[in-house]
């Protein structure tokens, strides 16, 4: 019993930090960039490019009950087939809070593989994207049982990379994800991160 409530009890402090630093961490991010703009012509991607992110972001569900933003966090691996075309894999962490019961909230780990299509623009490669994941739900003990379990999912949306040097770029993306199972069952993803090729 102790142990349930202290590890609710951390997760919550963790929901709460992570909020508190969204914004501050965002724009942040978005100073540096004005710090290096002295913008080279990019040598990513090639075939056989591998690439990494590490995103900040937040999430907002579309339904009625879990209405609001959370902050969101997700890190993708790439590999490019093409200079224009690559197979992505993400990891990403968010949490809804639901309006009723007050105290009720459902944690969300999800896993995506997508292709994403890529435009030449010099510093500047706007993308599109979509795919299918894995998205488990752990939903608090104020909701019922069913509201937990591992549900598959579609996910489609776009992006640029902000090219800063030779191999790395800022990302901005935002992604749409409709999840099979019971609400929360669709929610918009917008994250801003760092991306190194190798």
């Amino acid at each position: 019993m102790f142990k349930m409530m202290k590890s609710t009890g951390m997760r919550h402090w963790m929901i709460q930090m992570a909020r508190a630093l969204v914004f501050p961490v965002l724009l942040s991010m978005l100073s540096a960039t004005a710090a290096l703009a002295a913008h080279k012509a990019s040598q990513a991607p090639k075939v056989g490019d591998m690439a990494v992110s590490a995103n900040l972001g937040f999430a907002s569900a579309f339904d009625s009950n879990f209405d609001g933003i959370e902050p969101a966090f997700t890190g993708t691996f790439e590999y490019y087939s093409t200079p224009r075309v690559s197979w992505r894999g993400l990891l990403g962490f968010t949490s809804f809070e639901a309006d009723s019961p007050s105290d009720a909230e459902v944690d969300f780990t999800f896993l995506n593989g997508n292709v994403s299509y890529n435009w030449e623009g010099g510093w500047v490669h706007p993308f599109v994207t979509g795919g299918i994941g894995i998205y488990s739900k752990d939903a608090s003990s104020s909701l019922p049982p069913d509201a937990d379990g591992t549900e598959f999912g579609l996910n489609a949306g776009g992006g640029l990379d902000w090219f800063l040097g030779e191999r790395w770029a800022l990302k901005f993306e935002g992604t749409f994800h409709g999840i099979a199972g019971d609400e929360p069952d669709s929610f918009f993803l917008g994250t801003v991160g760092f991306k190194w090729w190798f």
